[in-house]
């Protein structure tokens, strides 16, 4: 008896403009058992490592395990089985409502993380040392657009420049890393006011590249799922 077995990535989850989040999951059959490794994927083929994401595990768990669990409580039959092939279903449906950035909010927080780090990645998933390094390269962009101003300035007064606006985003992000409680809460608050007051300007990833992202890359097979 052939036995397959291997990992393979599943789970794709927050994708915008060709990015978006993959886990590595530990299979046998391609039916997905535990979670080895998370990659964020930049282009077609490659990528940088992340922290796990629920979302994306879940997603991966959902997509493989839910049509199996349906089919297994049709099989079973009366009402108990019906009802979880119905839940499973709904839940397999669910995960699928995650695969893509949708509203305009998280578009633009998206692209804001795309100006500011390089990736579209969440700040909370990057790996610490990665993070670290990029915060030093934020404060030094902050350093030279901020005209006296602290990021929390630029989200209660507002800009009109992108490249000021995503450096105090940026900062304010990975502040939020470090900090607890009440402190992390108002950077992530400054965070997402300055996502909100930039809806009527263009946004584009820009010419920066983190040297702490480029770092990173490394290929990457394409998902399955």
């Amino acid at each position: 008896m052939i036995i397959i077995w291997g990992t393979r990535s599943a789970g794709k989850v927050d994708q915008r403009d060709g990015q978006y989040a993959v886990t590595r999951f530990a299979h046998v059959y391609y039916v997905p058992l535990f979670p080895v490794a998370a990659m964020w994927i930049t282009r077609e083929g490659f990528g940088h490592s992340m922290k796990l994401s629920g979302r994306s595990v879940l997603a991966g768990y959902a997509r493989t395990w839910g049509p199996l669990a349906a089919l297994a409580g049709l099989m079973t039959g009366g009402v108990g089985g019906v009802g979880i092939a119905a839940a499973s279903l709904a839940l397999t449906a669910w995960s699928w409502m995650w695969k893509d950035v949708r509203t305009p909010t998280a578009q633009r927080r998206s692209d804001l993380n795309a100006r500011a780090f390089g990736t579209r990645c969440e700040p909370k998933l990057l790996p610490s040392d990665v993070a670290t390094a990029l915060e030093a390269e934020l404060k030094q962009r902050w350093a030279v657009v901020s005209d006296g101003q602290s990021p929390s300035d630029v989200a209660r007064f507002g800009t009109d420049d992108v490249h000021k606006a995503a450096a105090a985003y940026g900062v304010l992000r990975l502040s939020a890393r470090q900090l607890r409680g009440a402190q992390a809460a108002e950077a992530e608050r400054d965070a997402s006011r300055i996502a909100e007051g930039i809806r009527d300007l263009q946004i584009s990833e820009g010419p920066y590249r983190s040297s702490a992202i480029a770092g990173l890359l490394a290929p990457e097979q394409s998902p399955k799922q």
